[in-house]
């Protein structure tokens, strides 16, 4: 007895006896991601720990092989608190977006960001703000990657994703409106495998330095960082992460499933 289930079945009952017709449904989320744990990687800054929190991760993953570890130059941050004075002034570095500090020591030259961009809820903008500010404002450029359509054919709830088309011009609207000065150093194209352009052995195209990604995607982006080193002879991306994009574990997925049941939530209509 008990659970989640048991809980709504209670809540029904009450609602009846009061002569509400109108019944709740449970509302499963996606698991928490394995991605998750990928923790002492010296490429990774999850965008939410602190500068001293990262810069300590960093350590014990260079200690665990022997006091060396490969890190892309963009890697840095600085030590300490990242509340210091330098940041605080904040002219030309570091933003507050999405309740992750970009140090200005974090800031990249090119950035890749990618994903399904279906409905642009919360979370998608949170990931697209958080590739805006860690690019270098003055000269740095973004990459956006949106998924074609052929890749979504075993996504749940497929019928209820825009098309392509549809799904470009939403993430171009946004950046547009969040960061007017960055539309001449953006490019937004479609992708058609698990990489996209960061895993091209081109070098012309494959210039760059840094990937912005959620902690679902973390594991890919350990992967591609994997393919750049091994088969391509690349330096490793630093894959910039945030935590979970949704409030509540709120994915993609499950606002999906929210409106393929008809259940309407304050969160499906952000």
């Amino acid at each position: 007895m008990g659970g989640l289930n048991s809980y709504v079945d209670a809540v029904n009952a009450d609602r009846r006896y009061r002569g509400i017709d109108d019944t709740v449904a449970a509302l499963n989320v996606d698991p928490w991601p394995t991605g998750a744990d990928v923790r002492d990687d010296p490429q990774v800054v999850f965008l939410e720990d602190s500068g001293e929190v990262n810069r300590h991760r960093w350590e014990r993953a260079a200690a665990a092989v022997g006091g060396s570890s490969r890190m892309s130059s963009g890697s840095s941050v600085k030590d300490g608190n990242d509340n210091d004075d330098d940041d605080n002034n904040n002219n030309g570095g570091g933003a507050m977006l999405g309740g992750a500090r970009i140090s200005s020591s974090s800031l990249y030259n090119s950035v890749a960001v990618g994903g399904t961009f279906d409905g642009m809820h919360y979370g998608h903008r949170k990931l697209l703000s958080l590739a805006v500010s860690s690019v270098e404002p003055r000269t740095g450029k973004l990459l956006i990657g949106v998924t074609e359509d052929d890749m979504l054919r075993n996504k749940s709830f497929r019928e209820l994703i825009p098309p392509l088309e549809e799904r470009m011009r939403g993430v171009r609207d946004f950046v547009e409106n969040l960061a007017p000065g960055i539309k001449n150093r953006m490019r937004i194209i479609p992708i058609g495998d698990a990489y996209g352009p960061p895993g091209s052995p081109d070098s012309k195209l494959n210039d760059f330095d840094a990937l912005v990604l959620s902690h679902e995607t973390l594991l890919t982006g350990k992967r591609l960082n994997e393919h750049r080193v091994k088969n391509l002879n690349m330096e490793p991306l630093t894959l910039l992460c945030t935590r979970r994009t949704e409030p509540h574990g709120m994915s993609s997925t499950a606002l999906r499933r929210m409106r393929k049941s008809g259940i309407r939530t304050e969160a499906n209509m952000i």
